[in-house]
């Protein structure tokens, strides 16, 4: 034994090493787990929300383009891969098309289409089953508001305001927009 030392090896961890670590990965876990459902809900939300901004936008730039009327609307989640699906009147959109229309609403052109939204999102319209933008690129109507709720997070919603102009403005329920 060199300079008279005792030394042991070490035999691996004791039962109350292994408990107490299991502990700590226990509790850091049930922080982590809710705020990660949490960052996962607003990324849906957001996700969601952009994509239905990418598609008023182009709404708007074909009808100022074409001078003609388009309009985005909901379409029934079973019925999107047809090759023209038909606008729904429903308060839940599980889907949505972008489509050039004549003036009795007719689609001549489907122009986008969005995948099925994921359960875990909500998007509703309110009071109007469409979003009609005329030959100018303006919305035929009022502001025009789509509302992209969570629904494993209620709290977790945005807005999307379609002004007269056909600009749009997002911003979340909770807090007013400018």
């Amino acid at each position: 034994m060199p300079l008279g030392r005792n030394i042991q090896q070490s035999q691996g961890f004791t039962l109350i090493e292994m408990l107490m670590t299991l502990t700590i990965v226990a509790i850091l876990m049930s922080m982590a787990v809710p705020r990660y459902e949490q960052f996962v809900a607003q990324q849906d939300v957001k996700r969601a929300t952009q994509q239905l901004r990418d598609h008023l936008e182009l709404a708007r730039t074909y009808a100022q383009t074409h001078q003609t009327s388009v309009q985005l609307c909901p379409v029934v989640a079973a019925n999107i891969n047809e090759t023209i699906p038909t606008c729904g009147a429903v308060d839940a959109w599980g889907a949505w098309m972008v489509a050039a229309v004549d003036k009795r609403g007719v689609v001549n052109q489907v122009l986008a289409r969005s995948e099925p939204i994921l359960s875990r999102i909500q998007i509703t319209s309110g009071q109007r089953g469409f979003i009609k933008l005329n030959a100018q690129g303006g919305a035929d109507g009022s502001n025009d508001t789509l509302t992209i709720t969570s629904t494993q997070q209620p709290s977790i919603d945005r807005h999307l305001t379609v002004a007269p102009n056909g600009r749009t403005k997002e911003c979340e329920i909770s807090a007013p927009c400018p």
